[in-house]
């Protein structure tokens, strides 16, 4: 019976760590799941909910909740530079990146040049069209 309890609790450490989230984070992110999945969730618990997911390493699902707060609000720069994070650096999705670094040229300008002086954004850099949003983002800037 000892020996069935410390393999069933090995393999829920085992599976802990896999998903790369602490317990307390987990804890965290299905409460903020019942949250957002609520009729008329504001923005902001969008944000906090994307945070703690980029937190926990699940920036796939912290993408789309940073989505859901530039759905209400395009503007809103920690939704901007997190979605960005998890896209180009995190997940290496380049044609996401791409569509979303260029929505955030004509967005904020301002931040999208931030994001292309981060390294993770060299690799993009290499490719023409990422050069040119590059441009654009610094030729916007300066307005």
């Amino acid at each position: 019976m000892m020996l069935l309890a410390l393999l069933a609790f090995s393999v829920g450490i085992g599976f802990a760590r896999h998903s790369g989230a602490t317990t307390v984070q987990q804890k965290e992110i299905q409460a903020l799941k019942l949250e957002v999945a609520k009729p008329d969730v504001k923005w902001e618990t969008w944000l906090k909910y994307g945070q703690v997911l980029e937190a926990a390493h699940q920036y796939k699902d912290a993408a789309v909740a940073y989505q859901q707060v530039l759905k209400t609000d395009p503007y809103q720069p920690e939704a901007l530079w997190h979605r960005a994070f998890c896209l180009g650096s995190a997940l290496r999705d380049t044609e996401q990146f791409f569509s979303f670094m260029r929505n955030t040229v004509d967005v904020d300008p301002k931040l999208a040049k931030k994001v292309f002086e981060q390294p993770y954004a060299a690799i993009y850099l290499a490719e023409a069209r990422f050069q040119t949003l590059k441009q654009d983002a610094i030729a916007g800037s300066m307005d």
